[in-house]
């Protein structure tokens, strides 16, 4: 069965990882981004904890309903969407942000600033999505 009360939990933190990346005051600029490193590094840790929450929910889903066991942390978002959970053409995106958090938390060759500027400017909302969807499932159950 799935805890209801646990998965809000994990998606209200990370709707709050997410709210203080969009709170903190941002450089202006790539440049200004990649030479910051406090500003970056506080970005990449951010989104890895959000990362981490997203994980955790699919693990507990999978767990509580008794679904095929995943290899991979990507592997979670493809059993999910399998199970409609989540949409088809939102898991692509989430074994995207599995495999940035590998990369973040591995250092695979370090991480490429332009990656982590690309997902602050233009894919925050992305985590919305999954909670959106996680949130819709659990309020159709």
């Amino acid at each position: 069965m799935i805890d209801r009360h646990l998965v809000e939990k994990k998606l209200r933190r990370i709707e709050e990882f997410i709210r203080e990346i969009v709170s903190a005051e941002a450089p202006p600029n790539f440049d200004a981004f990649a030479a910051n490193i406090i500003f970056k590094r506080f970005v990449e840790r951010n989104i890895e904890l959000a990362i981490e929450q997203m994980i955790d929910v699919c693990k507990h889903f999978i767990a509580s309903l008794n679904l095929q066991e995943p290899e991979t942390y990507s592997d979670c978002f493809v059993i999910l969407g399998k199970s409609d959970i989540l949409s088809d053409e939102s898991i692509d995106m989430f074994k995207s942000m599995a495999r940035y958090r590998n990369l973040l938390i591995h250092a695979y060759d370090g991480v490429d600033d332009t990656i982590t500027y690309s997902i602050y400017k233009k894919h925050l909302n992305d985590f919305g999505v999954f909670v959106s969807s996680i949130r819709q499932y659990i309020d159709g159950e």
